[in-house]
């Protein structure tokens, strides 16, 4: 009884759970980053996104034009889930152009990737930054002169709001229960 009990749990929290997956906000199509600036990085995060993931390597790779770029490069050995969003110093290995992709590997294995930007363009220095994605929690505004600045607080909102993107609401949990109380039935 109390295996198929366990099982029926599992199960159902599996269920839930498969749908919900890191997803990069920023950089992507609408959000592109300035070459030789500050450059901000976003995605959902949390546990009820991570998929068990609490830490991945940021990778950056152009495979549309390998003329400016070579491979996959790391710009973040160690990104930690719980952050939600990074402001990266000057980005200075990112020549202008388009097709750019940012991954999110697992840190032992970087072919195993967790998430991928839509395709972004870097911009050439001076240009005018795009506005922040939905969800983003830090702000850089003014152009790319190397002395932008981003709100203190971007971490800490992030957290306070990651709660509130949890996929996982009262009515899955309502229906978890449901499931565990037929089981108990059988």
């Amino acid at each position: 009884m109390f295996s198929r009990l366990a099982t029926a749990f599992v199960l159902a929290w599996s269920a839930i759970y498969a749908s919900a997956a890191i997803s990069i906000l920023a950089p992507g199509p609408d959000y592109w980053w300035v070459a030789n600036s500050q450059n901000l990085y976003s995605w959902t995060c949390g546990p009820a996104y991570n998929g068990g993931y609490t830490n991945f390597t940021v990778l950056v790779d152009n495979p549309t034009n390998k003329a400016l770029f070579a491979g996959p490069q790391a710009l973040i050995a160690i990104q930690w889930d719980y952050d939600c969003s990074v402001l990266l110093p000057n980005v200075n290995q990112l020549n202008p152009g388009t097709g750019y992709v940012l991954s999110f590997a697992d840190v032992f294995n970087q072919s195993n990737i967790i998430a991928q930007s839509q395709p972004f363009e870097v911009k050439p220095l001076g240009s005018a930054y795009a506005p922040q994605p939905s969800g983003a929690s830090s702000a850089v505004t003014a152009t790319a002169t190397g002395t932008q600045t981003a709100a203190a607080s971007s971490t800490e909102s992030a957290k306070n709001n990651a709660v509130a993107r949890s996929p996982v609401t009262l009515g899955a949990v309502t229906a978890v229960m449901a499931f565990v109380g037929a089981a108990m039935m059988m």
